[in-house]
């Protein structure tokens, strides 16, 4: 018997990750008006962003419905799979409640559905972590202490390239985002108990990184973060540099995984987007 480990695609984690630890990803939908695309697999991260900047709306996306959980914790279990389910924040998404809904149709199973309080790759390195461990041959009790132990411990760092869409959004003023965009301001975002808010904001983008480098010199829990993550929306060179100044800035010589924003984030924060993930004290 073995521990298959479920998580939906806002992860955003690269198909080589979910590929080596044999993760079971299941895609939320975006819907563009009439269209729909079931996320990373319709649809790729620089395919969403083509279509934002074409789209005169916002697009929305919808969760997973219990159905498709039910019909994957099925086929795991008649592989003779224990499931641990780790899902993006359920205050962003009722695709934990989904899960949940479809736990129900399996009262004898040893089902384990994690509410991760995270985002994006935030949500990632715990699932990497997660992952790790069982390739370690780690119990499930010492996985789960270690999941309690990291959520609201993973730092989450965005800046959006422009306002535009977090106006469209509505998650701001547009006569906000009006003198943002006059005076170039970008704004620094974090996630705490599952949801996202203002932590800071810098002008300029040549001002992101020093910002960031200066943030994460003073957060980070140094002994514990094995893993970080940059990830990026269509600014792949800027990822690089970003993971450059953190070897040389930062001295964190550990695995740095490069990711691409998807739809759930990219949403509301639109292409240009760069965020940093890791363990902070």
């Amino acid at each position: 018997m073995g521990v298959r480990l479920i998580i939906d695609s806002t992860a955003d984690l690269p198909k080589d990750i979910i590929e080596k630890y044999n993760i079971r990803m299941l895609p939320l939908t975006v819907h563009f008006q009439d269209e729909q695309y079931k996320d990373k697999e319709d649809i790729s991260s620089e395919e969403f962003f083509e279509k934002l900047a074409e789209s005169e709306e916002l697009p929305t996306t919808s969760q997973i419905p219990p159905e498709t959980f039910i019909h994957a914790f099925r086929e795991e279990i008649e592989k003779g799979n224990q499931i641990i389910g780790i899902f993006l924040s359920s205050a962003a998404s009722g695709t934990f409640q989904s899960a949940n809904i479809a736990k129900e149709e399996f009262p004898d199973e040893d089902i384990i559905l994690i509410d991760s309080m995270m985002l994006c790759m935030g949500m990632g390195l715990l699932v990497v972590t997660v992952a790790k461990m069982l390739e370690e041959g780690k119990n499930i009790k010492e996985v789960l202490e270690r999941i309690e132990k990291l959520k609201g411990k993973i730092e989450h760092l965005f800046c959006v390239d422009t306002l535009k869409y977090l106006r469209k959004g509505g998650r701001i003023k547009a006569s906000t985002a009006i003198l943002g965009e006059v005076l170039n301001i970008k704004p620094i975002l974090n996630v705490e108990d599952g949801l996202t808010q203002t932590i800071g904001k810098v002008r300029g983008s040549k001002k992101i990184i020093p910002y960031y480098i200066e943030h994460i010199n003073n957060t980070m829990d140094r002994e514990n973060t094995e893993v970080m993550s940059v990830c990026h929306s269509v600014q792949p060179e800027l990822a690089k540099e970003m993971i450059k100044k953190i070897r040389e800035e930062v001295n964190f010589q550990g695995e740095i995984i490069e990711s691409e924003l998807g739809p759930i984030i990219g949403t509301h924060a639109g292409p240009g987007v760069l965020a940093v993930f890791y363990i902070k004290k």
